[in-house]
């Protein structure tokens, strides 16, 4: 993890790296038995449930800041607060847990406060070890995400060099696998257009929600 990468985890100690490692592994040792192998064409579709075995699990938080770099449109808070929870949201995490702060913002389309910063707080599913799983209160399965414009809705495409940066910073920081990244955002008109991000990772099962959710955001 580079230095601009490192900076954006809040707390990342012993037992986060662990359950960050244990995640990785678990969605490796599920891809080599063949459950998670993921045919191109589908790549590119919505949130998918693979046919792989559920695992038992925990909710993890993570409580991240991600800093933003001289990006090329001014966001306003209101527009990092939407595109953060929708790609949160896309990832599986609970809309309950998600508790979402931008600082250094513009409050207005046309300011021009181009390196802002977001701080994220939410919970994802985590493999607990084999000798706790009598502990774990939901079970995992595998999945694979796409995060393109219009996938959520809240992305739009002129956010390139954002999607970019949150791949960078955010997904970095998580226990996700990238399987597929295009950008080209100093490419012109629609090659610019045509970029994301296709992930997999482990996701709840339906039904399961957190038993003990971090406040709601506003």
């Amino acid at each position: 993890m580079n230095a601009s990468r490192a900076s954006t985890v809040r707390s990342a100690g012993p037992f986060a790296r662990a359950v960050h490692a244990l995640a990785l592994g678990a969605l490796g040792a599920l891809g080599a038995l063949g459950a998670l192998a993921v045919p191109a064409a589908r790549a590119a579709q919505t949130p998918s449930r693979e046919a792989s075995a559920a695992v038992p699990a925990m909710w993890q938080t993570y409580d991240l800041i991600v800093n933003l770099d001289h990006l090329p449109r001014t966001y306003t808070c209101d527009d990092l607060w939407y595109e953060f929870r929708g790609i949160a949201l896309r990832l599986g995490a609970p809309a309950s847990t998600l508790v979402i702060t931008p600082y250094e913002c513009s409050p207005s389309p046309q300011g021009t406060l181009a390196s802002p910063r977001v701080e994220i707080r939410f919970q994802l599913p985590s493999p607990v070890l084999p000798q706790l799983a009598r502990l774990a209160r939901l079970r995992a399965v595998s999945r694979t995400v796409r995060i393109a414009p219009g996938e959520p809705k809240t992305l739009k495409p002129s956010a390139c060099e954002l999607l970019r940066q949150i791949e960078e910073s955010l997904l970095a920081s998580l226990p996700v696998h990238v399987i597929e990244s295009r950008f080209d955002c100093g490419a012109a008109g629609a090659r610019a257009r045509h970029f994301g991000v296709t992930v997999r990772l482990l996701a709840a099962e339906p039904g399961r929600v957190p038993a003990s959710p971090a406040a709601a955001p506003r």
